[in-house]
């Protein structure tokens, strides 16, 4: 359920956004110190969209996208979440890459959409009208839907940055009140030490 929400969550984004529909979409876990190697097979030239997203919002991975060539066409350092677009011109795989230099394990959710100019005007010449009022009827749902899971998310996420900022709040107050407790216990010893001092000469 974890993982559906966060599918529906990017999914939106990603629609508006990033202003692509995706052809694939996938979240998994990316292993600390790891890099994870997903292969585009390009068999003509055209374009290449995606977008990534970490899923804490303070975990950053190193992106790259390289040709069959093995050169690097696109690249991105020390970031949470991006979308890009990359000609791919030569044929043969394509390397999308993630590499996670954190000592933890991070959850990343990726979407990518290879252009098909031709097949989609192809096949959108060939769709009944009726089926196209469906569809839109269909994705107008579906956006309603992913935009309430979308926002029940953001409340959690809230939630969950309160709770750590009480949480540090505590963990201040408790140490303030140590310091408080030791210092007052200090004056009272030093005071009954300066009285104890003075006792003799009053008498």
């Amino acid at each position: 359920m974890k993982y559906f929400f966060i599918y529906a969550t990017f999914l939106v984004s990603v629609q508006c956004f990033y202003d692509f529909i995706p052809d694939d979409i996938i979240t998994f876990s990316l292993t600390a110190n790891q890099e994870d190697v997903l292969l585009e097979n390009i068999t003509e030239p055209t374009l290449i969209k995606g977008a990534y997203q970490v899923n804490h919002h303070k975990d950053v991975i190193d992106f790259s996208v390289k040709t069959p060539a093995g050169k690097t066409i696109y690249s991105k350092m020390a970031t949470n979440k991006g979308n890009f677009t990359v000609q791919a011109n030569e044929i043969g795989l394509y390397s999308i890459i993630f590499n996670n230099k954190k000592k933890t394990n991070q959850l990343l959710t990726y979407a990518v959409d290879v252009v098909k100019d031709k097949e989609d005007k192809i096949k959108s010449t060939d769709i009944d009208p009726l089926e196209l009022d469906i569809d839109y009827i269909h994705n107008g749902l579906s956006e309603l839907y992913y935009d309430h899971k979308f926002q029940q998310i953001r409340y959690e996420s809230s939630t969950q940055q309160v709770k750590e900022a009480n949480k540090k709040i505590y963990i201040f107050t408790v140490i303030e009140t140590i310091f408080i407790v030791l210092v007052t216990i200090w004056q009272i010893w030093y005071i009954k030490r300066l009285y104890n001092k003075r006792s003799p000469l009053l008498l």
